[in-house]
């Protein structure tokens, strides 16, 4: 329970004060509100930066978040793409110098053969590239 007060009697008004303490009398020169309200624009000028950051940072961060939706099967859509290529290029370069049951398998000329090669390393090269510069360094500066 909460501590009684006491009680207020008649012999009370006897020791009471007759009137209240002064204050003490300070004079504010305009000088000293001209600062006050100086300051008062500075702090509001801070504020008002303070709040613009933040929603940029607010923005950025949304914008890396989208990002990572994004990323992710993208990635995983070029990395099914370039594996399907290469296995499709190297079937053919099998295909083209192996013999099967004593029958030559089909040949191709050695530019065909070069242009598929070197395809297949530009688009491993450029599909890794493009990933990795997506999620390393355009989502994540």
């Amino acid at each position: 329970m909460a501590d009684k007060q006491p009680e207020i009697t008649v012999g009370d008004i006897d020791s009471a004060p007759t009137r209240l303490p002064e204050a003490e009398d300070k004079t504010y020169s305009s000088d000293d509100f001209d600062k006050l309200l100086n300051r008062v624009d500075e702090l509001a000028t801070d504020n008002q930066e303070l709040r613009d950051l933040n929603g940029t940072l607010r923005n950025r961060k949304e914008a890396a978040e989208e990002l990572n939706k994004l990323i992710g099967p993208y990635a995983s859509k070029a990395f099914y793409f370039m594996c399907c290529y290469s296995t499709v290029v190297g079937a053919f370069v099998f295909a083209s110098g192996a013999t099967f049951w004593g029958l030559d398998g089909f040949k191709l000329d050695t530019s065909v053969l070069e242009f598929l090669v070197g395809s297949t390393a530009v688009t491993v090269v450029s599909l890794v590239g493009m990933v990795l510069t997506g999620i390393f360094v355009g989502a994540r500066k």
